[in-house]
């Protein structure tokens, strides 16, 4: 499992798209306000995959949910 922070939006995201208690995160934000999340390696990796130049994981995330039409941001 890697950690990573992502924005309450993408958050919020991930919350409404996968089961109650499929994803682990720690209860408390960040210094920057940010959600930190446990994710499989795996994930993180095709995270990463999907990222374009600039974009954070949050971005991908939001922007995977926003095309899926599960998220309106």
């Amino acid at each position: 499992m890697i950690r990573i922070a992502i924005t309450a939006v993408a958050f919020e995201a991930v919350a409404r798209t996968l089961p109650f208690g499929s994803v682990a995160y720690e209860p408390q934000l960040n210094a920057k306000g940010e959600r930190l999340v446990w994710l499989e390696a795996a994930m993180v990796d095709r995270l990463g995959a999907m990222r374009r130049r600039g974009e954070s994981y949050s971005d991908v995330i939001v922007r995977i949910a926003a095309r899926e039409g599960r998220f309106d941001g």
